[in-house]
């Protein structure tokens, strides 16, 4: 049994010694200790409140809404809604419809993902052009235009690349708006 006590104490020894510095001060996981660590309670940021109106029920259900978004790490994503939202011509309807819950799975998180594909797309374009990225190209990428390919035939151009790319650019809608006719 002594063999047994010291075989023990020998491997438990080792593993305690394994262990870093702060593991070994939360090793204390008793339920009293965590009672007054319970802070769960989420502020939003003042982005976010300025674009929560109507009554006080439907603004408290808003607000329990994006702190439940928050809570589920999509605190990011509304940051970039809001800033999106102050574009629009009726910023808080335009922030609550995209955070609602019919439409956030359906519509708000592809719309971001596509938004970020897009955003990039115009940076790789523009850098192709070797000029800022502007509204022109965010269309045109917006659009579906083939704007890598025509990007890569205008930057050959000598001198106007823009006005080149802007041209290819416009042939191609106005060559997709004859097929349909």
């Amino acid at each position: 049994m002594n063999h047994v006590n010291t075989l023990l104490a020998a491997r438990y020894g080792q593993q305690t010694s394994r262990r870093t510095p702060l593991a070994k001060q939360q090793s204390t996981s008793s339920i009293e200790s965590n009672v007054g660590n319970n802070n769960t309670s989420i502020e939003l940021p003042e982005e976010i409140e300025t674009l929560i109106v109507g009554s006080d029920y439907w603004c408290n259900a808003k607000r329990n809404r994006y702190k439940m978004l928050a809570r589920q790490g999509h605190l990011n994503t509304l940051l970039k809604i809001a800033r999106t939202a102050r574009t629009k011509n009726i910023p808080a309807h335009w922030f609550a419809r995209a955070c609602s819950l019919k439409h956030w799975e359906t519509k708000t998180l592809p719309y971001l993902a596509k938004l970020a594909k897009v955003q990039e797309t115009a940076v790789r374009v523009a850098e192709k052009l070797r000029t800022e990225v502007t509204k022109f190209i965010y269309k045109q990428v917006w659009q579906g235009v083939n704007v890598e390919r025509w990007a890569d035939t205008a930057a050959e151009v000598g001198r106007h690349k823009s006005k080149h790319f802007a041209w290819l650019c416009k042939r191609e809608l106005d060559g997709r708006a004859v097929a349909r006719a």
